[in-house]
């Protein structure tokens, strides 16, 4: 067994000869991001010196199955053959060790030892009273990093994930689902942006909306957005708002399932996406991929990484891309420009500072869907039918600065300061139908144009320490912290006559719409605060226990509305996990979430916050030393609180509701099942496959026994796989993504799109050790769908036609 994770190889004593363009890119990079904003930085990660000590939490089994948990910890290269150590057991670890002392304990019993090479590697070797130096050659098992990167392991998984808990975790020592895509699963199949990232989990229901974005969603409600596991009010392609991140900045994208407000404060219960950036790497590298593919895409990405002094005590990375297409719906078009950049520099030995500048454009034009007949029948329209102008037009920018520190502590403990600034801005100029339609003639509708400003700013931060405490003979982890999030908001639009349209002759040769904006909504500000902590205790080896608290502050200001404030607001978590083997683990958890709500109640006070209730068990596998993982979850998530209208007071304009008033008395029960499989199932088959069964409801109030999300499918399925051919240079690949049907019901209306399946195709051909072109086939069998209902009139849409795409990838 070889394991070495990438970011853990040793820094040569000799200067480095490193590209004068890698230099100038970074330094630029941090320049402006201080000039700009001074605020920059990402997560960095921490440098600890492999002599010190470490906590470990390793149960007893598999030896080879410990080393590898071993290496995914401490980050520490480590080389064995596998028939040494298959078939043996080890007692396991728990406890702050060093490295040397950590592979002692480890091996303890096994006839085996460890010994540390000049370059701060270890090999394993049988036990003798003999030399000890000896040379062992390496198989093809990479360790994962210790922060959970994915890059540069060529796996469908990860090893450590921390979006629960703020605990580094490995999945199945995590009391939740947990899905992650990672950086190869996006290179192998060409996932470009984030929305096609999620859609290929089973996890996550992707609500396309056109021209205003999209909307995500996880058993049946809305998800919170973080960057780096950091708060992102503005949240990613949604409301019309933000450009969808491009993947290129990407080491993988985390998401949790169910209720999430440990770390997230006040939102939705359906989980949360954290998007993990790329961070520098401690030797050079650089890579260019270019892709083209159906309606003329073009696609460029440069991505050069590595120190910037000699001594490797800063890094640097940089990240630059340009991609222009059109689609499959005349007069539609999409041209995006983005660039990252970040630094890390160990200041001292025990410190690390990080900066990061990332900025994204995007420019296109899009519709808002297709409409069907009034009673919600489809209209059998060209896929390619655009109804819009063909002069409208969408200017999307987002810039986000970060900066962040992490300190190594006394006995095992890390401090860690983080700090976000997001500005976002869309400019649109779009078209929308309205009316009631005579299916016969195409008549009946008219077109509204509008222009739409708006400008949004948001602050993150966010200050943590985490480490081990010893109590009662045992070693436990601990985390406390406090974050904090403001969100400014800002509107202005102009709206139009509507003109008298024929849909079956639709001309989109229309002028684009001019006039003065006025505010389309009153500036709002959202605040929000909250103190956690969270505790690992190890019960007894095989039983942990993870209890956690939040206390929220929540506080929305609007111009002219009184200010609606949430104070003290409990967010409990709590989650037991037994190790049956060392393989193989049970769990049981509760967490929550709260949502204000600004719903009067017959006192003139607003109706309590909704809260979101996740009650979650499952199983969970690790297979291979970590490279595979399973997980099969049964869970129910209560939304409880939903404003309802109060039978007992009447509707009057002059009562102290100005109307009508409400009560928390409405309930949502969303319950199902979610399993999963993600990692390697033999050398050179990597998987990612999962299956999610959910349905949601309205169990009390006005609507009791009606769906609650109708429009979001009951089934879904995603595989996602690539094989290796044997002793070729060949990959294959496919994908499948099946659902159940989908529906949304109005006034005299019900749109219905019945259950379908996607299939896609890959091809990659190794040209060299540093070229890779690839081919992707997706909708190979031209299925026709809508990929998202609304109503008669708009946000119904077409699922994409067959497409391809060419990719060619050059790694120095």
């Amino acid at each position: 067994m070889s394991c070495r994770p990438p970011s853990a190889a040793p820094r040569p004593s000799r200067p480095i000869a490193r590209p004068v363009l890698l230099t100038t890119l970074i330094h630029l990079t941090l320049a402006g991001a201080l000039a700009s904003a001074w605020t920059p930085a990402a997560q960095a990660q921490a440098q600890a010196g492999q002599a010190g000590l470490r906590h470990y939490a390793i149960p007893a089994g598999p030896l080879d199955a410990a080393l590898a948990r071993f290496v995914t910890e401490s980050g520490v290269p480590l080389a064995a053959p596998p028939a040494l150590v298959q078939g043996r057991q080890s007692p396991g670890l728990q406890g702050s060790f060093s490295a040397e002392t950590a592979l002692a304990r480890l091996l303890d019993g096994s006839g085996l030892a460890a010994t540390r090479g000049a370059d701060g590697s270890y090999i394993v070797h049988p036990r003798s009273g003999g030399d000890s130096t000896v040379t062992l050659a390496p198989v093809a098992v990479t360790g994962f990093a210790s922060d959970g990167a994915t890059e540069g392991t060529g796996s469908y998984t990860t090893g450590a994930t921390a979006t629960a808990t703020r605990l580094p975790l490995t999945l199945r020592e995590t009391p939740q689902s947990v899905t992650v895509v990672t950086r190869q699963k996006m290179d192998d199949f060409a996932l470009t942006d984030i929305n096609d990232v999620l859609q290929s989990t089973s996890s996550v229901v992707v609500n396309s909306q056109g021209a205003d974005g999209a909307n995500f969603f996880s058993r049946g409600f809305a998800l919170q957005m973080q960057y780096d596991g950091m708060m992102n009010p503005i949240g990613i392609g949604e409301n019309n708002i933000s450009p969808a991140p491009d993947s290129a900045y990407l080491d993988r994208v985390e998401v949790l399932q169910g209720a999430a407000g440990l770390l997230a404060g006040a939102g939705e219960p359906g989980g949360t996406v954290n998007l993990v950036r790329k961070r520098p790497t401690g030797q050079f590298q650089a890579q260019l991929e270019a892709q083209v593919g159906s309606w003329d895409k073009r696609r460029l990405v440069g991505d050069v990484s590595g120190p910037l002094v000699a001594s490797g005590k800063v890094r640097g990375r940089a990240v630059a891309l340009w991609d222009d297409s059109d689609t499959f719906v005349d007069h539609a078009y999409d041209n995006k420009k983005g660039f990252y950049g970040v630094v890390d520099a160990d200041i001292t030995p025990t410190t690390t500072i990080g900066a990061s500048f990332q900025w994204q454009r995007n420019k296109g034009n899009n519709h808002l869907g297709v409409p069907t007949a009034p009673d919600g029948g489809d209209l059998r329209l060209r896929r390619s039918a655009f109804f819009a102008g063909a002069n409208d037009g969408i200017d999307k920018e987002y810039r986000m600065y970060t900066v962040d520190l992490t300190q190594q502590l006394p006995a095992g403990w890390k401090l860690r300061a983080s700090y976000s600034h997001n500005e976002a801005k869309a400019d649109n100029a779009s078209s929308y139908l309205y009316g009631t339609l005579d299916p016969a003639t195409g008549n009946g509708l008219r077109l509204y144009q509008q222009l739409l400003k708006r400008d949004f700013s948001a602050n993150s931060y966010d200050l943590h320490a985490s480490g081990p405490v010893s109590l009662f003979g045992r070693d436990h982890e601990l985390v406390f912290g406090v974050n904090a999030s403001t969100l400014k908001a800002r509107s202005r639009g102009y709206y139009g006559a509507g003109m008298p349209v024929d849909i079956y002759r639709f001309d989109a040769d229309i002028p684009r719409l001019d006039g003065p904006l006025a505010p389309w909504s009153k500036p709002n500000e959202t605040l929000q605060r909250g103190a956690y902590g969270v505790a690992r205790l190890n019960l007894a080896d095989p039983l942990k226990l993870i209890l956690g608290t939040r206390v929220s502050g929540y506080e929305y200001r609007n111009e002219g509305v009184p200010t609606q404030k949430e104070r003290g607001v409990v967010s409990p978590y709590a989650g037991l996990v037994y190790d049956i083997d060392g393989e193989h683990s049970a769990y049981v958890s509760y967490s929550d979430i709260f949502k204000p709500q600004d719903n009067l109640n017959a006192s003139g006070g607003t109706v309590d916050p909704i809260v979101g209730k996740n009650y979650e068990i499952g199983l969970k596998g690790e297979y291979l030393g970590g490279r595979l993982n399973t997980s099969a979850a049964l869970f129910r998530l209560e939304q409880t609180n939903l404003a309802q209208t109060d039978p007992s007071v009447p509707y009057d304009e002059s009562n102290i509701c100005k109307g009508y008033c409400y009560s928390a008395s409405g309930l949502v029960v969303s319950k199902g099942v979610d399993l999963g499989i993600n990692g390697e199932l033999s050398p050179g088959w990597q998987l990612g496959a999962g299956y999610t069964y959910v349905h949601s409801a309205y169990a009390k109030g006005e609507d009791k026994g009606k769906p609650y999300a109708a429009n979001t499918p009951d089934h879904l399925l995603r595989v996602y796989t690539t094989y290796r051919l044997p002793g070729t240079r060949w990959t294959i690949g496919g994908n499948v993504r099946a659902q159940s049907a989908i529906s949304n019901s109005g006034d005299g209306y019900t749109i219905r799109q019945g259950s379908y399946t996607v299939v896609g195709l890959l091809a990659k051909y190794q040209v060299s050790r540093q070229a890779e072109i690839g081919l992707t086939v997706d909708n190979l069998f031209d299925r026709r769908y809508y990929s998202a209902v609304g109503d008669p009139w708009f946000y119904n849409f077409y699922g994409a036609p067959r497409r391809f795409a060419l990719n060619l990838r050059y790694t120095l």
